[in-house]
C-alpha cells in the first residue's frame, strides 16, 4: 500500500517541515535547485525551493531507478550481473561530444548500466518491457504524470513522463518501504545492492543522478536513500544545469543538504 503523499496530506496529517538553508550553495554553483529530504521515522520534511519542488521535469536518468525493478520484476532482465543487455552501436553525443563513459558503448550488465547511467542499455531494456508493461506499473505507482506515451525507448527522455521533486520523495518512500505494487523481494533486493553508491560502518547511501536537456533547459537530478543505523531517509533534488561541468554540483549541494538534516554524518 502507497503511503499518502506528503504534498497533498492535510495540514493535521502533513510531515512537520524544516527549511533547508541551501541558498548560499545554490548561488555559489550559480544556478537555482531545489531539494527535499523526508526522515521516515520522525515524518519530517526538510525542504528547499518547495515552490520548485511542485514543478514537474522529465525524470532523465534517475527513472533507471524505477525502470530497473520493472526490468527485474518482468524478467526483462534476468539478474544484475549475468545478463548482458545489447548495445545498438549507438554512441550518445552532446554538441558533438561522446556524454556517457566508453563502458557503456558495449553489451553491458545490469550492474554495470546504472552505475555509468548507459542509456542505450535502457532503451533496450524497455523495448523488451514493452508499453504495455510500464503503463500498469507506473499508473500502479502514481508515477509522477505516469504518460508513458511515444517510442517505448524515448518516453522518460522526450519529455512526456514529468515528475515533481514531491513526487520523486513519494516514489522513493515507496521502494524503500518496499510497498510499490507487484514488485517482489528479490527485485528490491537486487535494487539495493546496485544503486549502492556509497557504504560505511555508519550509513549506506543509494542514489541516481539524472540530467534533462529537453526545450531549451537543462536539469540535473539527484535521488535516493540513506540508512543510518534504525534511521531511514529519501531525499530528491534538482537544479538547472545549462552547463556539464556543473554536474558534481548536484552531490555537493545534495551531500551538504543531507548533513544538515542528520542523514549524513558531519564531515570532518
Amino acid at each position: 500500500m502507497l503511503a499518502a503523499p506528503v504534498h497533498a496530506q492535510t495540514a493535521k496529517e502533513a510531515p512537520r517541515e524544516t527549511p533547508l538553508d541551501l541558498k548560499p550553495l545554490f548561488d555559489a554553483a550559480g544556478t537555482q535547485g531545489t531539494m527535499l529530504i523526508y526522515d521516515v521515522g520522525a515524518a519530517r520534511l526538510y525542504a528547499y525551493n518547495p515552490a520548485r519542488a511542485r514543478v514537474a521535469y522529465s525524470p532523465a536518468s534517475t527513472f533507471k531507478i524505477f525502470n530497473s525493478l520493472i526490468g527485474l520484476e518482468t524478467g526483462a532482465v534476468a539478474d544484475v550481473d549475468n545478463d548482458k543487455i545489447p548495445w545498438d552501436g549507438k554512441v550518445w553525443t552532446h554538441h558533438g561530444k561522446p556524454i556517457l563513459p566508453a563502458v557503456c558503448n558495449a553489451d553491458v550488465s545490469l550492474r554495470l548500466a546504472l552505475k555509468n547511467s548507459c542509456v542505450p542499455a535502457y532503451q533496450a531494456l524497455a523495448r523488451r518491457v514493452g508499453s504495455e508493461q510500464y503503463r500498469r506499473f507506473l499508473g500502479a505507482a502514481h508515477f509522477g504524470n505516469a504518460d508513458v506515451s511515444g517510442p517505448v525507448d524515448q518516453f522518460w527522455l522526450n519529455n512526456h513522463l514529468k515528475i515533481t521533486t514531491y513526487q520523486q520523495i513519494d516514489f522513493m518512500r515507496a521502494v524503500v518501504a518496499r510497498t510499490l505494487p507487484g514488485i517482489s523481494a528479490r527485485s528490491y533486493d537486487a535494487l539495493d545492492d546496485i544503486l549502492t553508491i556509497e557504504q560505511t560502518p555508519a550509513y549506506t547511501l543509494r542514489a541516481k543522478t539524472g540530467w534533462s536537456a529537453r526545450e531549451g533547459v537543462d536539469v540535473g537530478w539527484w535521488v535516493g536513500s540513506v540508512t543510518r543505523g534504525e534511521d531511514r531517509y529519501v531525499f530528491a533534488m534538482n537544479m538547472d544545469m545549462p552547463k556539464m561541468e556543473q554536474g558534481p554540483k548536484r552531490l555537493e549541494i545534495g551531500r551538504a543538504a543531507l548533513r544538515q538534516a542528520g542523514a549524513l554524518p558531519q564531515a570532518n
